[in-house]
């Protein structure tokens, strides 16, 4: 009788330990949160941040003398290009957005703030280039300046008169200018880029044909 009570004794006093014990412990569960936890970081503060400059290209059209004679727009291409050999022709890039349309690559701005004596950082239409790559350098010669020889945005005619190269640029709109010589007849592939400063915003995923004969 007296070993049963005894049990009987400990065992409830066992019970209301772990009671007491839980109760404790209660307000202490389920109050941690995230922040709580040195393990979890808090996800970043990017309200401050300003967006990159970005062209959000998806195609691009070649012309010559106005005339479109390339079209590539996502994983659709048609035309090419066809350069005399020992002659040069100058072609104008420009680039499209998803619905086909032009992007004006001279309305890309600098993000709010920019110190615009960063040139690699301003925007508009001179904070971007054309990365031209993979051709066959013994069929074609690509001159990535050949609408930059004057000097200053200036540049003398045969007759000795000034040239105002900024006149060059009228009905392109914001296209860039490359010029390519045939050197050789033979076909190759050219790999397009926008480039802008040290990365390109946008790569063609089809190579441009171009035919030199």
């Amino acid at each position: 009788m007296f070993t049963y009570l005894f049990e009987r004794d400990y065992s409830v006093t066992i019970s209301r330990l772990i009671l007491f014990a839980f109760v404790a412990v209660m307000p202490f569960m389920g109050g941690c949160s995230e922040s709580d936890n040195p393990i979890v970081d808090d996800p970043p503060d990017d309200s401050g941040v300003d967006a990159p400059i970005h062209a959000d290209a998806d195609g691009f059209n070649l012309e010559i003398d106005g005339k479109v004679v390339y079209h590539q727009h996502q994983d659709h291409h048609e035309g090419g290009l066809t350069v005399p050999v020992g002659e040069e022709i100058e072609i104008h890039v420009h680039f499209l957005d998803a619905d086909e349309n032009e992007l004006h690559l001279d309305e890309v701005a600098p993000p709010p703030g920019e110190d615009e004596q960063d040139d690699h950082d301003h925007g508009g239409l001179e904070s971007f280039s054309l990365g031209l790559t993979g051709y066959d350098s013994s069929i074609i010669k690509i001159h990535l300046d050949h609408d930059d020889h004057a000097n200053e945005g200036e540049e003398h005619d045969d007759d000795g008169e000034e040239h105002d190269h900024e006149d060059d640029h009228e009905g392109h709109g914001d296209a860039l200018p490359f010029g390519i010589e045939g050197l050789k007849a033979g076909k190759t592939e050219i790999k397009l880029q926008l480039l802008h400063g040290n990365h390109a915003d946008y790569t063609a995923p089809l190579l441009i044909p171009v035919t030199v004969q």
